[in-house]
């Protein structure tokens, strides 16, 4: 049987670095800074390969009580990947923006801000060549190049 993740406290893991333990407090209202990542929320994701990842944009749904899978960015190295939703990630960290802190925060703003354009062109892409397919389908074809 596998078990359950759950949002995990600075005391039961290591944070990224530059985060404090205090960012995984939820503010009081009107001292988040909502124009930041998910209305004020970044969500890092530790996992087994890639280390930190900053949750971008949706994919789906969780099962078994598991985490949406969502795109991501790679804290280390920038690039794009998918994560949530399996036994490869070890902790999730919801770390609140307050607007006296978005200036030390600003670099996982910034890669939450060019992961969510990223992610956004690969679900285009996507979605792009599953119309394309049901066309060539529909047109009677049963083999075609993109």
């Amino acid at each position: 049987m596998r078990s359950i993740r759950t949002t995990t406290t600075a005391a039961t893991t290591d944070l990224p670095r530059g985060v404090k333990a205090s960012d995984l407090k939820s503010p009081k209202i009107g001292d988040l800074a909502s124009e930041v990542g998910d209305w004020g929320v970044l969500t890092f994701y530790k996992t087994q390969g890639l280390g930190w990842v900053i949750a971008t944009l949706k994919i789906g749904g969780g099962r078994n009580g598991r985490d949406d899978r969502t795109y991501g960015v790679i804290v280390e190295t920038g690039k794009q990947c998918r994560v949530g939703n399996g036994p490869h990630v070890l902790a999730t960290v919801r770390v609140y923006v307050r607007q006296s802190r978005v200036e030390a925060l600003k670099r996982y703003i910034d890669l939450y801000g060019q992961g969510v354009a990223d992610s956004n062109q690969i679900r285009d892409r996507i979605s792009t060549r599953r119309a394309q397919g049901q066309l060539h389908r529909a047109q009677g074809r049963t083999s075609w190049y993109w």
